[in-house]
């Protein structure tokens, strides 16, 4: 990043707009020198305020309203715009960064002062404005560095240097590689390291297994190499790094061991399988002679029954008399059962019927009552449906009435109202007549007291050089009549330089100042 200009206005020691260009021909360094408070920190803080909306001071930070210039008004508003480029050559781009700090203003209506909030506006290169809200991470981004690590590198404030050079070598690293653009070389070394973390866990996790599986072998004690095997596989489960000679000799030694294991297991399955076909016969053998057994047991066991049933066979053939004899005497008793039901019912309805013959009479006695009564009732009904419309048109009739009589009351309101204001108004009239009256009788009274009353003429004018004027503007600014009106009315009047007040005709005073 490379300043170009620096636009300052009504901020910190510098109250009118300020312009210093850092953009002459072949000149990379500048000096800025000055007395003490000439304002020379405070070109440093315009710039890093511009950028990072803070004072480029890290120990005293300034912000808002403390930037704000004591030697300009309030009303001109305090800025900072700087314009700077990035990159070089044909890949340089210019960017134009404007900041308001957070200041007071005078209000635009009446009196006091407001506080206005700080602004930001940047420019891209292309002319357009990048939006306020995310200015301050796109100033970020196009530095590449943060405010701490700007003021550690490119700009460093009086009595600050020192933190640079106290300053862990972490964060050293950090500001020299953002400084010298070395993030691609760190990244690389950091893929390196940890690819070569990767394989290292994946040998770690190799050498786990084969020493575990190394620990599941088991040497045969016959064997002429067990003693050899024996101690290959203690010394790759006693080592801390695992030797690839090792493994493959063991693994060359397991092999042809396993050829030696494969060779007597083929025999001994083929041994088996001989034992196997002989155990298979047998089996069968076997298991023939046990269902022949079964078969004869059954036979046995069929003979003793049919010895048992024929013994048995006269009591079976006694109990199935038996049994007929006992179906029949319960379908006897089914249909007894029937028939005293039906005895019951027919009982019962006789009795029912013996009721109803007792009954009969007495109940066409009362439905020939009954059908007088309805008669009756049916007319009584007739008579009050007719007396039921009489009643609802006089209703009907008082529902009017009663409507005429609320809007008849609403009048009498609305009237008696009006009848009240008036009323108010009449005695207000009437008390001002009272009142005025009262003030023409004083006139009256005031003019005959005076009606023979003359002022000196020197003494009239020495007071008012043109009287007449004035007695006509006196009456016009009060208000109560023309100037002819005025001349025939009095008013008591006090004339300046005059201890005690003079009442004197209006008529006689305008004729003597003329």
């Amino acid at each position: 990043m490379k300043p170009l200009k620096l636009t300052m206005q009504a901020f910190g020691s510098y109250g009118k707009r300020t312009q210093i260009s850092l953009k002459q021909p072949g000149q990379n360094l500048f000096l800025i020198t000055g007395d003490t408070g000439a304002g020379k920190t405070t070109i440093f803080d315009a710039i890093v305020f511009a950028l990072y909306g803070e004072a480029s001071s890290v120990v005293n930070k300034k912000d808002g309203a403390e930037l704000q210039s004591q030697f300009a008004s309030l009303d001109v508003q305090p800025f900072v715009e700087l314009v700077f480029s990035e990159g070089g050559g044909i890949d340089e781009t210019v960017y134009t960064v404007r900041r308001v700090p957070r200041h007071i203003r005078p209000l635009k209506r009446g009196s006091g002062v407001k506080e206005e909030s700080e602004t930001v506006s940047l420019t891209l290169p292309d002319g357009t404005e990048y939006p306020q809200k995310e200015a301050d991470r796109k100033l970020e981004e196009i530095v590449g560095l943060n405010k701490h690590q700007f003021m550690q590198v490119a700009m460093i404030a009086q009595g600050e240097f020192m933190e640079l050079l106290r300053a862990k070598s972490d964060d050293k690293k950090k500001i020299f590689r953002k400084l010298f653009h070395t993030e691609l070389y760190g990244r690389i070394a950091d893929e390196l390291g940890r690819r070569k973390k990767e394989q290292e866990n994946e040998i770690d996790r190799i050498k786990t297994i084969c020493q575990t599986e190394t620990a599941h072998i088991r040497i045969p004690e016959d064997d002429i190499r067990s003693e050899a095997l024996q101690a290959l596989k203690e010394k790759i489960m006693s080592s801390e790094k695992l030797s690839v000679s090792d493994m493959e000799q063991l693994l060359e030694a397991l092999g042809m061991l396993c050829e030696q294991l494969k060779e007597a297991q083929d025999a001994a399955r083929k041994a088996y399988e001989t034992a196997g076909s002989k155990r298979d016969q047998k089996r069968d053998a076997y298991k023939e002679t046990e269902h022949l057994l079964r078969f004869f047991g059954q036979m046995d066991a069929a003979q003793q029954e049919l010895i048992e049933c024929r013994e048995a066979e006269a009591g079976i053939k006694e109990q199935e008399r038996l049994l007929a004899g006992i179906t029949d005497a319960y379908e006897v008793l089914a249909e007894y059962e029937k028939y005293e039901e039906a005895n019951q019912q027919t009982n019962a309805l006789k009795e029912d019927l013996s009721r109803e013959q007792t009954v009969a009479p007495m109940l066409e006695e009362a439905a020939k009552e009954a059908a007088a009564k309805a008669a009756e009732t049916k007319l009584l009904y007739a008579q009050e449906l007719e007396r039921f419309s009489r009643i609802a048109e006089k209703t009907e009739q008082a529902l009017e009435l009663f409507e005429k009589l609320k809007q008849a009351k609403r009048q009498a309101d609305r009237m008696q109202s009006a009848y009240r204001q008036v009323k108010c108004e009449s005695e207000n009239n009437r008390n001002e007549i009272r009142l005025l009256e009262e003030k023409e009788e004083d006139l009256r009274r005031q003019k005959d007291a005076l009606s023979d009353t003359k002022l000196p003429r020197p003494l009239t004018e020495k007071i008012y050089p043109s009287c007449s004027k004035t007695a006509n503007a006196f009456w016009m600014v009060l208000g109560l009549m023309d100037n002819s009106t005025a001349r025939e009315r009095t008013e008591g009047i006090r004339l300046p330089g005059v201890r005690t007040p003079l009442t004197i005709s209006i008529w006689n005073f305008s004729t003597i100042c003329s």
